[in-house]
């Protein structure tokens, strides 16, 4: 490895020890409501529209309506036509198939969904649970350029306004053509060849007069010691009607991109591969996953603010005259009345000099292992009525980490672990209003609530410690209960988790002796020889967990998801005790207790602990009987 490679492996590791999540949740047996498809999907596209939702499978597509139970509503085959596959598995080419890779509510009455049709992409709209194919005005099946070729390309597509907006090629080895499709005037608006190098997109989002493209292409420095792919961020104006004839007609003429910063300038580090985007619904903020060609991720903020700052005011890359009025890229003119001038600069100079910038300059979270897949965010008003922001992370795992970002640093509330079966997750739908998640994968179709107070109940502290801002202790209730809006006489402290905001539990509690925590939590007698492990199962991952040995305090003999602590043999510690203690914001706590008798050879166990024996087995068997 180089030394360049060692030290950004070195910076990773420090990086994700600094943003481990504090709670560690299962929530798998818990969840109820769960769709399992009937095979295996291994690529799918979801479109949520309350609590029902459409996934595009592989020659599929389930209608599924979450009640009181998920169920299956319909499934209407989308088959791949005979002569595209017996030409597909002539070639012995992959994806023979038919894979759903559009799905669109393209008005009131009916659903646009467009498929790789071994190959040779295909668009139907579903009206009444009929499906129809879709032909253009010369008789022709629409799907290239509107579909990719199979579900491997980087793509995306977007419905506004009865305007069909899509990212994929006309030719399968050909380059990606960002297009626009209106019904009322069937006709197409195609980008420039030379706009786009080898893209691969992961994002479209509508946002005032424009629409937003996010995507990776092709660095043209050629430098083996640069990343051959750099993230842009590009736009369209809603009411481009391309240019006039001769000069870009049918072609967008407000194209515009720029490039799209994620990285930590003061050590040279940069994360050029977007992976996915999310954009919230205030249309303020920009949330996205990028990923290193060295084995990192992170995920950076950015504000729209700047977006359209630089898209408004940065000079043109490779142009040095004097910018032509109205501003090329402009919204809310007539393109097809502009001069030669302004359509020039679009057409040959369409990036802006002028990068954008994360908030804050760096990645708001860096990580070098399980990364980063998906990401969704959700706005939530506290009590105080402060907006705060809650990203929910896929990792690579199939875990989500449920993350509090305040102030652009970030605090990891909890890993949620809720698939039965861990794999990565393909698609996460976020029903902000109702505070649900919707989670897909290959086997199955999982639900949840966003809300998890009931995780906090123990006490004010750990409720007010958890930093989630769906939650607040009721000191009238003595419950970690969800907030509402301008509600009263609720603690919190989502700044800095102090449990000191609990105070009058926190004078009870800093008056209660070890000897009391011992009465709550009765000590597990052990007798005997031979070897053993105690075990203290973690409560927070952000607390300090030791071992108070007569006196003294002794480190965990193994730390992980539980504070392990090896004694050689019994027989020779009689008399002594053991109790696991944690320590985090202040807040000391004694979660378990063993006591070491000289005589006997029983083991007496209670319900508010568990040992782990030694790691030789049969002299561990011993004590069972």
């Amino acid at each position: 490895m180089s030394l360049l490679g060692i030290f950004l492996s070195l910076f990773l590791s420090t990086a994700s020890s600094r943003t481990l999540p504090r709670l560690k949740l299962d929530l798998s047996t818990e969840i109820q409501d769960r769709f399992q498809f009937p095979s295996t999907e291994e690529y799918t596209t979801t479109l949520r529209e309350g609590n029902t939702v459409y996934v595009g499978g592989k020659e599929t597509l389930y209608q599924i309506k979450f009640e009181e139970a998920p169920r299956l509503i319909q499934k209407i085959p989308v088959p791949v036509d005979d002569k595209s596959m017996s030409e597909c598995k002539k070639k012995n080419l992959a994806y023979c198939e038919n894979v759903i890779m559009v799905l669109q509510r393209f008005n009131r009455t009916h659903l646009l969904l467009c498929g790789t049709n071994a190959r040779n992409p295909r668009c139907w709209s579903l009206i009444n649970n009929n499906l129809n194919q879709i032909i253009n005005g010369g008789g022709r099946p629409v799907g290239r350029g509107v579909c990719p070729f199979t579900p491997k390309h980087g793509f995306t597509s977007l419905v506004e306004g009865e305007k069909f907006y899509s990212a994929a090629p006309v030719f399968e080895n050909g380059n990606v053509n960002l297009r626009r499709y209106m019904e009322q005037s069937p006709s197409w608006l195609l980008s420039v060849d030379e706009w786009l190098n080898d893209p691969s997109f992961v994002g479209m989002s509508p946002t005032g007069d424009r629409v937003l493209m996010f995507f990776q292409e092709r660095n043209l420095v050629e430098n083996l010691d640069i990343d051959p792919w750099i993230s842009r961020i590009a736009c369209v104006c809603k009411d481009d009607r391309g240019g006039p004839r001769f000069h870009l007609q049918s072609k967008w003429a407000t194209f515009l991109k720029a490039r799209l910063l994620c990285n930590i300038p003061s050590e040279s580090v940069h994360f050029n591969r977007i992976q996915d985007v999310f954009v919230t619904q205030s249309k303020d903020r920009i949330y996205a996953i990028f990923k290193s060609n060295w084995n990192g991720s992170a995920i950076c903020m950015y504000s729209m603010e700047d977006i359209n700052d630089v898209f408004s005011t940065s000079i043109f890359e490779g142009f040095t005259e004097a910018i032509p009025a109205p501003r090329p890229g402009k919204c809310g003119t007539n393109t097809q009345e502009l001069n030669r001038n302004v359509l020039s600069v679009v057409e040959h100079h369409p990036e802006m000099k002028s990068p954008i910038h994360p908030i804050g300059k760096s990645p708001l979270i860096i990580q070098n292992e399980d990364l980063f897949k998906k990401i969704v965010v959700d706005s939530v008003v506290g009590f105080n009525g402060i907006v705060f922001h809650v990203l929910f992370l896929a990792m690579g795992d199939g875990k989500i980490q449920k993350v509090l970002e305040i102030r652009q640093s970030i605090f990891i509330i909890s890993e949620l672990t809720i698939l039965k079966e861990p794999g990565p997750i393909s698609s996460m739908s976020l029903d902000s209003e109702a505070k649900l998640l919707y989670v897909t994968t290959a086997k199955e179709m999982v639900r949840f609530p966003l809300v998890q107070c009931e995780k906090y109940n123990n006490s004010c502290e750990s409720c007010v410690m958890a930093r989630d801002p769906y939650c607040a202790w009721n000191a009238k209730e003595k419950n970690c209960v969800p907030i509402k809006p301008h509600s009263g006489n609720l603690t919190q402290d989502l700044e800095n988790g102090d449990p000191k905001k609990c105070l009058s539990e926190r004078v009870a509690f800093y008056h209660s002796s070890e000897r009391d925590s011992q009465d709550a939590n009765p000590a597990l007698v052990l007798e005997g020889s031979g070897s053993v492990y105690l075990s203290c199962p973690k409560q927070s991952h952000h607390a300090h967990y030791s071992w108070r040995v007569q006196g003294q305090t002794q480190d965990c003999s193994l730390n992980e998801d539980e504070c392990l602590y090896f004694i050689s043999n019994l027989a020779e510690y009689g008399g002594s005790s053991y109790r696991c203690v944690s320590s985090e914001g202040g807040r000391e706590q004694v979660h378990t207790s063993y006591l070491i008798k000289d005589s006997g050879s029983s083991m007496y166990l209670t319900r508010y602990s568990i040992a782990v024996y030694s790691v030789f087995m049969i002299v561990a068997a011993l004590f069972l009987h």
